[in-house]
């Protein structure tokens, strides 16, 4: 019994690729592995007694039209990781649609990978496709499979997957070149990983006069969690325009959405010297933010959905975690970020200590710059770990 029980709980909470970092023990010290065991044998028998487990493939071969089934959280951070590892198709030559949440239909449907994007089964025709990709065994995507694909092979990204927490961005990587067969080795596969996410030219001409068009930082500002949320916006502002440090863009862009507004309406009745402050608070879609942020020298935010748009762009960027949110879990080496994190909510950490990372970041884009070498193409160094305490 106890030998069976550790095997459902390995199999819902084991990354089995050695690249993705992952906590089981942290989640374990505070779960029922009697629960956890239920919980697969659950999800497992849901599939078995309908005849799916041997529908299930380990591989999707060349030539096959697949529909990829995103049925995890309506969370635009844990959506744009959580599929980046589709970036590897590019160059596979597989068809691939996408049918997602409602909420994540506009994230990803200017996207470059994904030909079709729907948001309900009914706009599309199953037995269109050879086989579908789930990321996960959960149970919408169960009950969406055996209602709507139940002849329909399948790989699941995923799988059984649970609960501790992990890099989503390395897990889809490796899973999407595992079963896909793309064949790359752990080496590579973290030298390309980060956040994917696509706009189109379009939505670049529609934020075409919003895009600074002087060396910029973006802010985002606002909040729904306020331990990933920082207080302190303008008396870095304060700082920056303070200091004499040539390298420091002059002008700063706010972004966010209405739970900004606030910490914009504070920061917009600032007098300021040097600084020239914008904001868009509230005023555009994250793929229109997206176009602003890749026309930006620097990003500066905390950890959310924002961030992770942001790390789908070439821009640097200096991102805040609270302590329960370990930075390695959110960053890659392609991200190009500075992280620090806090021993406790955002802002914690001391405005002084964001404004020396973000002339560290400026000093790196200026030293790639000079080098002569293309900044999209540098690898940034390894990911700080700083610890900051409490100001």
């Amino acid at each position: 019994m106890f030998n069976w029980i550790n095997d459902c709980v390995e199999k819902m909470t084991h990354v089995p690729y050695p690249l993705v970092p992952h906590d089981p023990d942290s989640f374990l010290a505070s779960q029922s592995r009697f629960k956890l065991a239920k919980k697969y044998l659950h999800r497992y028998l849901a599939l078995r007694v309908r005849g799916q487990v041997r529908r299930e493939i380990r591989r999707i071969e060349p030539g096959m039209r697949v529909l990829w089934v995103y049925t995890g959280k309506a969370n635009f951070g844990d959506a744009i990781m959580e599929m980046s590892g589709r970036a590897l198709l590019r160059a596979a030559g597989i068809r691939v649609d996408l049918l997602t949440l409602p909420k994540l239909h506009p994230l990803f449907c200017e996207d470059d990978i994904f030909e079709h994007v729907y948001s309900s089964v009914e706009e599309l025709d199953p037995q269109a496709y050879d086989a579908l990709v789930l990321n996960e065994f959960n149970y919408p995507s169960i009950k969406l499979k055996l209602r709507h694909f139940a002849k329909t092979p399948f790989a699941c990204l995923f799988r059984y997957f649970h609960g501790p927490a992990r890099n989503q961005t390395l897990f889809s990587f490796a899973a999407v070149n595992d079963v896909f067969g793309i064949g790359l080795s752990d080496k590579t596969l973290a030298s390309r990983a980060k956040p994917y996410l696509h706009c189109s030219e379009a939505t670049r001409r529609t934020v075409e006069g919003q895009r600074p068009a002087a060396p910029a930082i973006a802010l985002s500002v606002g909040g729904i969690d306020e331990n990933r949320s920082y207080r302190h916006w303008p008396a870095l502002l304060a700082m920056l325009d303070a200091t004499d440090d040539e390298s420091v863009p002059r002008h700063i862009v706010l972004l966010g959405s209405d739970n900004g507004l606030q910490a914009a309406s504070e920061i917009m009745r600032q007098r300021f010297d040097r600084l020239h402050v914008v904001s868009h608070v509230a005023r555009c879609s994250l793929l229109e933010a997206r176009a602003i942020v890749e026309s930006c020298r620097l990003f500066v935010g905390c950890d959310g959905g924002l961030m992770h748009v942001a790390h789908s762009t070439s821009t640097p960027s200096v991102t805040l975690f609270a302590q329960r949110e370990p930075m390695r879990f959110f960053l890659t080496q392609q991200c190009r970020s500075l992280g620090l994190q806090s021993a406790g909510g955002a802002s914690e950490i001391a405005p002084e200590t964001v404004l020396e990372a973000i002339k560290g970041q400026l000093a790196e884009i200026a030293r790639t710059c000079v080098s002569g070498i293309d900044a999209v193409r540098i690898d940034h160094p390894p990911i700080g770990d700083y610890r900051i305490g409490a100001r």
